[in-house]
């Protein structure tokens, strides 16, 4: 059974689930150093974030989400779930104003302290003279070659 939602409750949809299971706190730590994912973006204001997100912006994982949703056994139902939502393009998005979803992502079971504390890894990463957008790089890098 499928179920139709507006494009706008999908997307607060996505952002409902970052924050249930923790994942907002990675993105506090990039977005406060300055090295967010979206650099470039018209939308992006410094040190504070998107402004306005769009279905593309909010389904798309960098390689430090990717590694967290992976540890935590989200990765393949997060990317599954939004492969089903038509019109997402890089920084644009032409989906329909309604979309039918099918399944809805399993967190109740998550622990919203384990977004926390790979946030905590990463901030300590970083005061320990590491470079967050470099590790990204790779762990992006290493995500792509791993479904080649």
């Amino acid at each position: 059974m499928s179920i139709e939602m507006k494009k706008e409750h999908l997307i607060q949809y996505g952002l409902k689930v970052f924050e249930e299971i923790g994942a907002d706190e990675i993105c506090s730590i990039c977005i406060r150093s300055g090295n967010s994912c979206c650099q470039g973006c018209e939308f992006l204001k410094d040190k504070e974030g998107c402004q306005k997100r769009n279905t593309s912006c909010t389904a798309w994982l960098c390689g430090l989400q990717k590694h967290y949703f992976k540890e935590i056994g989200l990765l393949d139902d997060w990317e599954k779930f939004w492969t089903e939502i038509p019109g997402k393009l890089h920084r644009g998005d032409v989906t329909p104003e309604c979309v039918k979803v099918n399944t809805f992502l399993q967190v109740k079971h998550l622990n919203k302290n384990s977004g926390k504390l790979m946030a905590d890894t990463f901030k300590t990463f970083v005061k320990e003279g590491g470079n967050l957008e470099k590790l990204e790089r790779n762990l992006q890098h290493d995500f792509v070659m791993e479904k080649l």
